[in-house]
């Protein structure tokens, strides 16, 4: 019998302020930061104003790279590293969604490392712990900041990659909810599926056992509850915080269950058609719902309870479809796209796609019903 082992490296800080707490624990990471946030706003959160003083305060200097790019290349994260390199960097602080914190851990392990981090693609393949890293959500999305994957384009096929290894764990994580205050109601809608979709992928997922259950159906229970208050109110604080909770139990699930399809797809959603991540996830969740639950009904009628569904009295197979019905219901009251041909995907473009999302062998084997190219091709046509 193959033992499940559960990882969780990364200290974490949670609350309304809690960025503003930092200042004694960088002291102990070193006397240089590299800050690492996107191009637009992130390079303007109030995070920023807060940590450079704070930073000031302890004796650490601050070196800023703010040329992330939603879905960071290559090239991009070997320009931070080598900025980091030259302004003698000693440890670096991620700030943003997804695509900073990925690129900011990608620069960390490439101070660690020598080599070409597209030979790290897959699982464990990163060789020496990363730099000292911490991680500063600005979304309620992708968990990232308390996983161990990074996810890049580039690698053999010049499209997005995953990376994953224990030694890109950060190892502090600072989760403050008022950061998120100011995210719009697209942005917060994208995310916020993101995170759902990690909630219900992880849940269901092959390697899901008794730990990762109990934080996915929380994390179902508070994303699917405050997803429209949070878009609809913007400085609603519960909703907010809920959110940011939401997402982090989700990104501690993932990391030892594993995803399914519609992450798959929705990588060769971006790679080829430009689709934002959390809405090419929401478009194809509520298909990848039905697509499954034929595997694992049981499960997805776990959902639907936990989402406050009455599936009393039903069968496993109804309450699964009330499952998939409502997550779709929420999409399309959310200000997002609701179907590839909304986002943008042309009909022609599907058997590319489904090839492409073919090749993510990590997440198709973890999703709970088995696959053959045909299916991903059905998936998206559905979508469509």
């Amino acid at each position: 019998m193959t033992a499940n082992v559960y990882r969780f490296p990364v200290q974490v800080l949670f609350g309304e302020g809690c960025v503003k707490e930092l200042g004694a624990l960088l002291k102990s990471f070193g006397k240089h930061a590299l800050l690492v946030t996107g191009a637009g706003p992130t390079s303007r959160s109030p995070a920023v104003a807060v940590l450079a003083p704070l930073l000031e305060e302890n004796g650490i200097a601050l070196s800023r790279f703010q040329e992330v790019m939603p879905d960071p290349d290559m090239e991009t994260v070997e320009r931070g590293a080598a900025l980091a390199r030259e302004r003698g960097c000693d440890f670096v602080i991620g700030l943003g969604g997804g695509s900073p914190l990925d690129a900011a851990k990608i620069i960390a392990a490439l101070l660690a490392n020598e080599g070409e981090p597209a030979s790290w693609e897959g699982v464990g393949r990163v060789p020496r712990r990363c730099k000292p890293l911490i991680c500063i959500p600005t979304t309620a999305g992708t968990g990232s900041e308390v996983t161990s994957v990074a996810v890049i384009k580039g690698g053999k096929r010049g499209q997005k990659m995953s990376i994953v290894s224990h030694n890109l764990y950060p190892l502090l994580a600072a989760i403050d909810p008022e950061l998120t205050y100011t995210m719009p109601p697209g942005l917060t809608a994208s995310t916020g599926m993101d995170a759902l979709t990690h909630a219900v992928e992880s849940y269901v997922a092959r390697r899901a056992w008794e730990p990762t259950l109990a934080l996915s159906l929380r994390a179902v229970q508070l994303i699917y509850s405050n997803l429209e208050r949070a878009c609809a109110d913007g400085s609603d604080a519960e909703a907010r915080r809920s959110m940011c909770m939401g997402s982090f139990l989700a990104g501690m699930a993932v990391t030892a269950s594993g995803l399914g399809l519609a992450h798959a797809l929705s990588h060769a959603l971006g790679a080829h058609s430009g689709v934002a991540h959390g809405t090419a996830v929401a478009i194809l969740l509520p298909r990848v719902m039905r697509f499954n639950l034929e595997a694992c009904p049981e499960l997805y009628r776990d959902i639907a309870a936990t989402m406050g569904l009455d599936v009393s009295g039903l069968p496993a197979r109804r309450a699964a479809e009330a499952a998939a019905d409502a997550v779709e219901e929420l999409v399309s009251a959310l200000p997002i796209p609701s179907s590839l041909k909304e986002a943008g995907v042309v009909e022609t473009s599907i058997e590319t796609l489904a090839a492409e999302a073919f090749l993510n062998t990590r997440l198709r084997s973890s999703n709970p019903r088995d696959t053959v190219l045909e299916d991903l091709v059905e998936v998206l046509r559905a979508a469509q």
